[in-house]
């Protein structure tokens, strides 16, 4: 298929490769007046995506592409209002890139689509490029240094994230390049470093003291003078909680991760990947619950698993049971909140059984019965795993790691689940992950860990194994052992 700019926007998400663009090519020059790294002819061709990594719909699409001669590129294409804008910015931050001296994918080539209202940049591949992930140390420590580069010229990556930050060769190289901005105070500069590191879970905070000093190291003996590592974890924080009131507004509207479907009569927030196979249940939920096993039968919530397209499902339907509840559920929206607490969860990085649509039926503004959809991660539980065995067993030693690992990343995160009963541990394929988030909120764990050791209360020697878990995990400050 063959796209004009215009096509390319009217596609929005549903761009799948392959598709061509017509383009005209411009190399010598780019979009910021510089002298392009490298230089093509000048033609008319067409620019064929095999593969598609990002799509902004209405305004880019970028991806692995190849001209008619054979020469393959990572491409960008810009459309849609504030085309030649974004694209300027981009080639402009991509000259900053050069000027820093840091590793980085360079430009081959600019130009436009052959209808004048879109625009493209070419960069070259990097080989085998894969993005970073938080817990290799020696590639974060990389981006580190190369974001120290950029502050040393008086830039920042507004929108600095670890997949600005590719593997390629060995070597880390910084990508993306609309976001280079100018910013001349250290105070921007060490914002920009914490925004980076809030990108991780919060548990990784540990090495905070060790990035800083390599951060110093490479600005040099005033940058170090006027900051620290306690007040790059502290920004850190900060840098997090705004992660987290942005990605929470985002799981509630529609975006390139949810689908938002909203009336008089229905509030609809789906998980993308799953609205396919979830769009009858929004129509019917009733009959997939009436169809469905039962887990959980009480007055104010019904759970049930049920099976939709072929996949199992876990359904949480919270009942009305009066109008007192009715109008109590008006200014209080239990489901709501449930669902944003999941997303809570696992955006810090807490295994858990991730939420993936909430129906809300409603009447006008008035909320009644809500659905809570939840993936289903299996039907045995912490508590049935070690009742079925004496203390000490294997299954013990597989999962009371992975218990302890959930606590600790629950305290780096100072959030507080609420109600830690060994049925809220469930696994699936010998993995435990939480559910039931209705009462997730910001604290401390001590209250979640008693919650946990009463799960154990008539079982003594099991009791005291799980002390002195807690105890060997930082999680109780002692471990007597003593019930």
């Amino acid at each position: 298929m063959k796209f004009n700019s215009a096509g390319l926007a009217k596609a929005g998400l549903d761009l799948l490769p392959p598709f061509a663009v017509e383009v005209r090519l411009d190399p010598t020059l780019d979009g910021a007046g510089q002298q392009a790294d490298a230089v093509l002819l000048e033609h008319e061709a067409d620019l064929t995506f095999s593969s598609v990594a990002r799509v902004l719909p209405g305004r880019r699409v970028s991806g692995i592409a190849h001209l008619d001669n054979g020469e393959t590129f990572f491409a960008k294409i810009f459309y849609g209002k504030g085309a030649r804008r974004y694209w300027q910015r981009e080639l402009q931050g991509a000259a900053r890139l050069q000027r820093a001296a840091v590793k980085r994918a360079p430009v081959l080539g600019v130009g436009a689509c052959r209808d004048g209202a879109g625009y493209v940049v070419l960069f070259r591949v990097l080989p085998e490029a894969r993005n970073l992930t938080e817990h290799e140390q020696p590639a974060v420590l990389a981006a580190v240094d190369i974001l120290a580069g950029l502050h040393d010229v008086n830039c920042v990556q507004t929108d600095v994230h670890f997949n600005n930050f590719v593997l390629s060769g060995g070597e880390v190289h910084a990508v993306d390049a609309d976001g280079v901005r100018p910013a001349h105070l250290l105070r921007q500069h060490f914002a920009n470093l914490a925004m980076l590191l809030a990108q991780r879970p919060p548990w990784y905070d540990s090495d905070v003291g060790e990035i800083w000093s390599r951060y110093a190291a490479v600005r040099g003996e005033y940058v170090a003078k006027m900051g620290s590592a306690e007040q790059l974890a502290q920004l850190t924080q900060l840098q997090r909680a705004h992660r987290v009131r942005r990605y929470l507004n985002k799981t509630q509207r529609e975006c390139s991760e949810f689908v938002h479907k909203h009336g008089w009569r229905r509030n609809w927030l789906c998980d993308r990947r799953y609205w396919p196979a979830l769009q009858r249940f929004m129509l019917f939920p009733e009959m997939y619950m009436g169809e469905g096993t039962p887990l959980k039968l009480g007055n104010s919530s019904t759970v049930v698993r049920v099976d939709i397209d072929g996949r199992r499902f876990v359904v949480k339907r919270y009942n009305i049971k009066g109008l007192t509840h009715r109008v109590r559920r008006w200014f209080k929206r239990r489901a709501r909140h449930a669902w944003c607490n999941g997303h809570w969860l696992a955006f810090l990085g807490v295994p858990t059984a991730k939420p993936v649509a909430l129906l809300e039926c409603k009447w006008g503004w008035l909320v009644g019965v809500c659905y809570l959809v939840m993936p289903d991660t299996g039907e045995r539980n912490l508590g049935q795993e070690l009742a079925a065995e004496p203390c000490g067993g294997k299954v013990f030693d597989n999962l009371a790691p992975q218990a302890v690992e959930i606590l600790q990343h629950l305290q780096a995160a100072q959030m507080q689940h609420g109600d830690l009963k060994a049925s809220n541990f469930v696994i699936h394929d010998g993995v435990l992950s939480l559910i039931d988030y209705d009462a997730v909120r910001t604290g401390g764990i001590r209250a979640d860990v008693e919650r946990f050791l009463r799960n154990w209360q008539d079982q003594p020697k099991l009791l005291a194994a799980w002390r002195q878990r807690l105890s060997d995990g930082g999680l109780l400050p002692d471990h007597s052992g003593q019930g």
